[in-house]
């Protein structure tokens, strides 16, 4: 037959609106294939290979209008010529020339040497009948053979962007999870996404009969759900069963499926599941189309087909877990089911306790007794920070004395209820635990000020060591008791005790490291350090210890935000304001409200910030705050801190009277324990601070003397009582600007560095020398920071919660000068006089660093300014 057929005429292939096109789109490879033809630069004939689903048919199309557009005639394989009919450019174009017959091959081959003739086949993978193979055969040595698949992220977003525009960022993710870039459903979804108008939410708005989509998107929009049951339904039985197999779980192996499908001919299995274009890289089923086959196959169907695959698997050894975990979401009680999903539960505990409640609660949705598993399920709660579920679970086992769990549903209670701050009910807990806990039932007598008790309950387990067997969580609770009764015990000096308890606390820390994100405790050994460091004007060791424990992430959820809080608190006594807050909004960022006992120390924070942001509104709304905190923690020795915050508070509102009783609790607690300096000399601080406040010398008097009786064994309140002394004297209108500058700056050197330039800034209000208060006014802008640039990060916290430094390093642009003179060996004297400032202001800054740097002698000191200065050379 004769064929009419027009002269080439190349035309210019412009993206149009009328005829869209973006990279690595069907019309995008049609164009090229076309215009190298047209131009005489690519192969005469073309071989399109895909899978099902990849769009072979929308490109063919796009030939067959590129081609009349460049005036050359398309014809298929049945009104193909005989070659002599043949008179110009001709493309023969077979759509699915798999199922060519040998007849119509044979003449496409005869074609193929025609020099006006090109041949354009698509084509599936498999199956590949001789006919097939010896026609590509043929046209491999004049052949562009174009390959397609699933498309990648990047044409998925060229697509979305054609079609939704500027909306198209939030619909590429959940489009390209949900069809695995199958380009027969990314097209019709977007388009039907773009119909519904729900772009901007990343979500399809489908009509009645849409199946469930997976994560990203509410639904399958129904016209593209409507088109997977039609491709299914035109799929053979056999193929179907096996996708439906895979979608429920099974593992892409052609022996197994065989089996599970009921096949005796496993040749070519996988080959024609392949070749639909359902499944990804992995195997797996495009999310939409399993979605699709399990909501159309009957629920029972599935069930059984999962469980012969479950039995089938187990039977060669293996372990499948989300199988497993599918089988108990479908209420199947089938004891293996429940052995697998106990034993995976206890592996996960130690890594993802999350995951172990999960497991647990599947295992019981599988037939495992409930009630032996009630406890492992309280333990994997709380560890999460679940403690109300943890209550709940560990309560009937508490209950009953003859439960196997009893003594570790005692312990998880315990824990629970010391967050609460019901810390003798939690002492009496831990007994019930028994010997191994009695480090932990030491550390509760000895907060709520029952010494010689916990002193006994330790010397108790010297002698039962023999009966149980000591592990890392029991020598950790032990060390943690040692190092708080160190910390009480009477001596000849405070910061000996300081140092043991810090040492003690420290190992204590160190030793839970390898297993401390699953252990459940009533505080964490890096609290208590960072406490007893904050008592004492160690500000750097509470820094260097609760980072530690972020970073190891000691105690797990339920620790991290009393981490957080006292990280924040130490910001706050060194006057960086926007560190503490940051700190303390990532605190309460978590999962759901604090316990009291966090709730107490972030209530105190906002306290604490508003007053020294002297913002009285703020202050009012925080105390209010508050106020329920304190009602709801009973107090103890852990939490003097805040207690003495709020104490300065309530000075400043007038509301001294509301803490009395809270206060006068604190006090017995002190009396009860001896009065131990380290920890009652924070909250005699406190009681000065609010006599200022007052401005009542009387009251200060008292704290005053307290503090100056501690001073014999103590550094750090020989500092606070010089500070004292210089308050007390200013705030009668004696103002002695030396005495003034040596406290302010001496307490900037223990850390409390807002506390210093109050002092310098009261005394200069009240200061009737020019010269003085000119000098006092310079020391509290230099303690507060006006005098030097300030680097505070707004973008998240550094690695280890650790805030971001000065550039070139963790000294500010002055204190690197004064640096690099110190490392010089200049005197204070002859560095004030170089930079134009007091000797007391370099001595301050020299303090700081010391503080900052964590230098430990003066040596220490000169070494680590060396390393620094040439870190940020």
């Amino acid at each position: 037959m004769s064929v009419d057929v027009r002269t080439p005429v190349p035309t210019p292939m412009r993206k149009t609106e009328e005829d869209p096109c973006w990279p690595g789109s069907p019309q995008a490879m049609a164009r090229r294939v076309v215009h190298e033809q047209v131009a005489g630069d690519g192969a005469t004939h073309v071989a399109v290979l895909g899978p099902g689903g990849t769009g072979k048919t929308t490109l063919l199309a796009e030939l067959v209008r590129l081609y009349r557009r460049a005036g050359v005639a398309v014809v298929d394989a049945q009104a193909a010529p005989e070659p002599g009919e043949v008179t110009d450019r001709l493309v023969v174009l077979v759509d699915d020339a798999h199922r060519l017959t040998p007849g119509a091959a044979g003449r496409l081959r005869v074609l193929l040497r025609h020099p006006l003739v090109g041949i354009v086949v698509a084509y599936r993978p498999w199956p590949r009948p001789p006919a097939l193979q010896e026609l590509i055969e043929a046209m491999a040595g004049d052949r562009r053979l174009v390959v397609l698949g699933h498309l990648d992220r990047d044409v998925v977003r060229g697509c979305a962007e054609h079609h939704l525009g500027p909306a198209a960022a939030a619909v590429v993710d959940p489009v390209l999870r949900q069809t695995g870039g199958l380009p027969a459903l990314v097209e019709p979804m977007l388009r039907a996404l773009a119909a519904a108008g729900a772009a901007r939410q990343g979500a399809a708005l489908a009509p009645r009969g849409a199946v469930p989509g997976p994560v990203g998107m509410a639904e399958t929009p129904g016209v593209v759900s409507e088109q997977i049951c039609a491709a299914l339904a035109d799929l053979d039985p056999c193929t179907r069963a096996v996708l439906h197999a895979l979608a429920a779980g099974a593992p892409l192996d052609a022996e197994l499926l065989a089996e599970l499908v009921g096949t005796a001919d496993a040749t070519d299995l996988v080959q024609r599941v392949q070749t639909t274009g359902a499944l990804l890289a992995t195997g797996r089923v495009v999310p939409a189309i399993g979605s699709a086959l399990l909501s159309t196959t009957p629920h029972d169907v599935t069930r059984s087909v999962r469980r012969r695959l479950f039995t089938l698997l187990l039977d060669r050894g293996e372990e499948p877990v989300e199988l497993a975990r599918a089988l108990a979401a479908d209420r199947v009680r089938e004891p293996r089911v429940a052995r697998l999903l106990l034993e995976q539960a206890d592996a996960a505990l130690a890594e993802d306790p999350g995951l172990a409640g999960a497991l647990l609660s599947e295992a019981v949705d599988a037939g495992a007794p409930a009630a032996p598993l009630a406890v492992r399920r309280a333990l994997a709660a709380a560890l999460v920070g679940d403690l109300d579920g943890a209550l709940q679970w560990a309560d009937p086992a508490l209950r009953d004395e003859s439960a196997p769990g009893h003594r570790q549903a005692a312990g998880i209670t315990a824990a629970v209820l010391a967050q609460r701050g019901l810390l003798t009910s939690t002492a009496e807990l831990y007994r019930v635990a028994g010997p191994q806990r009695a480090g932990s039932t030491a550390l509760a007598l000895l907060a709520v000020g029952a010494r010689e008790d916990a002193e006994a309950e330790l010397a108790s387990t010297e002698g039962a060591a023999g009966r149980w067997s000591p592990h890392l969580v029991s020598g950790c609770e032990s060390l943690m008791a040692r190092g708080v009764l160190e910390s009480i015990r009477p001596g000849p000096s405070t910061a000996e005790a300081a140092t043991t308890a810090l040492s003690t606390l420290t190992r204590a820390a160190t030793l839970l490291e390898p297993v401390g994100r699953t252990a459940l405790l009533m505080d964490t050994p890096s609290a208590l350090a960072a406490l007893v460091a904050l008592h004492t004007g160690e500000l750097g060791s509470a820094e260097s210890v609760l980072e530690r424990a972020l970073a190891a992430d000691i105690g797990g959820p339920p620790a991290r935000s009393r981490h957080l809080l006292l990280l924040a608190w130490t910001a706050m006594l060194r006057g960086r304001m926007p560190i503490a807050v940051e700190r303390m909004n990532e605190a309460r960022s978590g999962r759901g409200p604090l316990e009291p006992r966090d709730e107490l120390f972030l209530r105190a924070l906002e306290v604490g910030l508003a007053r020294r942001a002297s913002d009285l509104p703020a202050l009012l709304r925080a105390w209010g705050r508050a106020r329920e905190a304190v009602v709801r923690h009973p107090v103890d020795l852990f939490t003097l801190l805040p207690l003495g915050e709020l104490v300065v508070a309530a000075a400043r509102l007038g509301e001294t009277a509301r803490l009395a009783p809270h206060l006068a609790e604190a006090e017995a607690l002190l009396a009860r324990l001896g009065n131990p300096p380290l920890w009652s000399t924070s909250l005699h601080w406190s009681g000065a601070q609010a006599a200022i406040v007052m401005a009542d010398p009387a009251m200060l008097q008292p704290h005053a003397t307290a503090l100056v009786s501690a001073a014999r064994t103590s550094f750090y309140a020989a500092v606070l009582a010089d500070a004292g002394r210089s308050w007390l004297r200013v705030l009668v209108g004696d103002i002695d600007a030396v005495s003034v500058l040596t406290a302010a700056e001496r307490l900037a050197g223990i850390g409390l560095t807002w506390d210093g330039s109050r002092l310098a800034g009261q005394a200069a209000a009240r200061a009737t020398d020019s010269s003085d208060r000119s000098c006092l006014l310079q020391c509290a802008r230099v303690l507060s920071g006006d005098d030097e640039p300030r680097h505070v990060s707004t973008g998240g916290a550094a690695p280890h919660g650790r805030a971001q430094a000065e550039p070139g390093g963790v000294l500010s642009a002055r204190e690197r000068e004064i640096a690099a003179l110190v490392v010089e060996g200049l005197t204070y004297r002859e560095i004030g006089a170089q930079l134009y400032i007091s000797a007391k202001t370099v001595e301050h800054h020299v303090s700081r660093m010391r503080q900052r740097l964590g230098a430990s002698s003066r040596s220490d000191l000169l070494a680590r300014l060396r390393a620094e200065l040439a870190e940020g050379a």
